[in-house]
């Protein structure tokens, strides 16, 4: 697990120098790729099964019925009624349409050997463009969700190699983590005022160093400068953090 996790880090590591759209960008090609293989290698077979099964057990089931109703036909006629009732005919149409269904389904599978480049290749333009579509969407509309969990994947990536990627905070420099009273999470603002954007959630246990700037705002609340293991600087208030000690 941790040669995984290393392994993580040092891609993730080249990664970083990217622009945050590209990130995304590889992030959702990767995924939707994977997608695509799922979908062109595993689940088709599987469809292509399911279909013959259910062809096999539609045959089992309707065997001994339309003998059971040729039976009941012939003794019909033997009694001198003509005629076949309505809902014999229903039946009889009904697993025409399902035999006829699996047998265009398993016909399509047989197709698709033949023309399985040409599906390979279009589902890669297709899955390309919704990647392109997707990271626009996102980088132009970034909701809550996402930069919460962009910004946990890296922590999440970075938090077992903080001394590799050196963050300029020096090993004199107080460190700082989240008071016992909020250990559900505390907010670090792009300025010291509670109505400064969000840059970043800190967690329970997460170290920040900090870089010997204060100030008190408006309504009295000291504010702190830091900087978190992975490089985001910002301002956080002193309510919520402690010196580690």
């Amino acid at each position: 697990m941790e040669s995984i996790l290393n392994q993580l880090f040092w891609i993730w590591s080249l990664i970083t120098v990217l622009p945050e759209w590209m990130r995304l960008f590889l992030a959702l090609f990767v995924l939707l790729q994977l997608a695509r293989l799922i979908l062109l290698y595993i689940f088709p077979p599987f469809l292509n099964l399911l279909c013959r099964l259910l062809k096999k057990m539609i045959y089992l089931i309707s065997h001994p019925i339309m003998a059971l109703l040729s039976t009941m036909q012939r003794r019909r006629r033997e009694a001198g009624i003509a005629g076949i009732p309505v809902w014999i005919e229903i039946i009889e149409v009904m697993f025409a349409l399902f035999e006829n269904f699996l047998n265009k389904m398993i016909e399509l599978f047989t197709k698709r050997k033949r023309i399985k480049s040409r599906i390979k290749r279009w589902t890669f333009y297709a899955a390309t463009a919704v990647v392109i579509l997707l990271t626009a969407a996102i980088m132009n509309n970034p909701n809550e969700w996402y930069t919460q969990k962009w910004k946990k994947a890296e922590v999440w990536l970075n938090q077992e190699h903080v001394h590799v990627q050196a963050s300029g905070a020096s090993p004199d420099q107080k460190k700082l983590i989240l008071n016992k009273k909020y250990e559900d999470g505390g907010n670090i603002r792009e300025a010291p005022a509670l109505t400064a954007p969000r840059l970043y959630t800190i967690t329970n246990g997460e170290i920040l160093h900090f870089l010997n700037e204060e100030q008190v705002d408006s309504k009295g609340i000291k504010w702190l400068k830091v900087q978190t293991t992975n490089g985001i600087e910002g301002w956080i208030s002193a309510l919520i953090v402690m010196e580690k000690q």
